[in-house]
């Protein structure tokens, strides 16, 4: 049976509220802020909201460090710049639609944190957790990262219980906390808490193309310590750490146009590149107040891509290798290779089992909606890569349209929000069913 005039009606009538849900869902800044975060009053927010359809017993509220074992888990990476990272009060939440007889499961997945809103203010609105909206398109921190995903997996069961349509499997939405800045241990407590769901739907703004495959990446930090004295050093010659990590800027340039030489895999239908992002050089100070002196130290930040096959231990010794060739080149690196590391964890690139069921339920759900069906590769890194790592659980990237992820203005398409409601309802159905 085709669903889809069910559901239509059922968004027709229940459009407004679940527009104002995820407004004010936004206006809830549950910003990453490491070593902790802020998700428990948006989570608080979503359980007051799902415990008016989904039986109490059947939410599941938990920290991280109530999954046995978690933190001796292999993929566990407790610090961010090598400080511990603190999950208190910082708790996962996990919604089960019962089925009937234990047939397919599936799980409609997203964050709950958000990048920090830098700015005071943003341009369209002011407001920058406004969730407002100007020309279809709803405004706000977290509004395409990822909170219209993540919401739009909870009104699905919502949609499916209310229009009284019964199904043989279990499906499941979550709210997972620490995906931004490298976190992913919310990602891989609720995995570890339920390894046997079949097949996520991971709502990350894909812009309605299937991530069936993501890169992966780390961030990094190089570090430039010439010693002493500093200073202004009469009568002596000074080394310098500025001059030194201007040589490293310039090396780290040409790593950057050796990656877009990397050729993209088969399923990156355009012509996709991986990168090296340089995102602060520091020595010195940062205004004049602070000049004057030599300094002894410096660093700089930088974020590198890797296409998904690449393993941890590949994609670092890669990278040493050509800035130990690169930089050997000068005297002052001869005997004194900069301190590099990671300080967050290597997010590996994932790639979906292309000959999965669930891909097929969702492309029929894309055909009753009349909607192009676009599977392929998508060029961000994310959580996805911690599924199968962790859990027998597959995982597609599948999520609204939207713009200005992490930056000023950013806005989610309400349009395309409604359609992945609408593909996780029939999916749900046809796979579960």
């Amino acid at each position: 049976m085709d669903y889809s005039s069910e559901i239509k009606k059922w968004i027709q009538k229940n459009r407004e509220d679940i527009l104002n849900t995820l407004s004010e869902l936004i206006q809830i800044k549950t910003e990453n802020l490491p070593p902790g975060g802020n998700e428990k009053p948006g989570q608080e927010y979503l359980y007051n909201k799902i415990i008016k359809f989904i039986p109490e017993n059947d939410i599941d509220i938990f920290e991280i460090d109530d999954v046995k074992g978690i933190r001796e888990h292999p993929l566990f990476f407790g610090t961010i710049d090598g400080k511990e990272r603190d999950y208190k009060n910082r708790p996962n939440l996990v919604a089960k639609l019962k089925g009937n007889s234990g047939n397919r499961s599936i799980t409609f997945t997203g964050h709950m944190d958000v990048m920090p809103a830098k700015e005071s203010e943003w341009k369209v609105f002011k407001d920058p957790f406004s969730g407002s909206i100007k020309d279809g398109k709803m405004y706000g921190r977290g509004s395409m990262d990822m909170k219209a995903g993540t919401l739009a997996g909870f009104m699905a069961i919502k949609c499916i219980k209310e229009l009284g349509i019964d199904l043989k499997g279990d499906i499941f939405a979550e709210s997972l906390i620490d995906e931004e800045n490298g976190g992913v241990n919310g990602t891989l407590a609720t995995r570890l808490r339920y390894p046997d769901i079949d097949f996520a739907i991971l709502s990350e703004p894909s812009g309605m193309v299937t991530g069936v495959e993501t890169l992966g990446g780390s961030d990094w930090k190089v570090s430039i310590d010439v010693g002493g004295p500093g200073g202004f050093g009469f009568g002596e010659q000074l080394k310098n750490p500025i001059y030194r990590l201007s040589k490293v800027a310039l090396a780290l340039e040409k790593y950057d146009s050796e990656l877009r030489k990397v050729k993209a895999p088969p399923n990156f239908k355009s012509q996709q590149f991986i990168r090296l992002l340089t995102f602060q050089f520091y020595s010195g100070g940062s205004n004049y107040m602070e000049s004057g002196a030599v300094p002894v130290d410096g660093h700089i930040y930088f974020w590198v891509e890797a296409f998904a096959g690449k393993t941890e231990e590949e994609y670092k010794n890669d990278f040493i290798s050509f800035m130990k060739k690169e930089l050997s080149r000068y005297d002052d690196f001869k005997d004194n290779f900069p301190d590099f590391k990671t300080v967050i964890r290597y997010l590996s690139g994932h790639r979906t089992d292309k000959n999965h069921p669930a891909l097929h339920s969702i492309q029929k759900a894309h055909q009753s909606l009349d909607l192009k069906y676009n599977p392929g590769g998508l060029g961000f890194a994310c959580d996805a890569f911690a599924y199968r790592k962790a859990s027998n659980t597959d995982v597609v990237v599948l999520g609204p349209k939207g713009d200005n992820a992490h930056g000023l203005d950013e806005w989610v398409d309400i349009d395309s929000f409604f359609k992945i409601l609408k593909i996780m309802v029939l999916t749900a159905i046809d796979y579960c069913g």
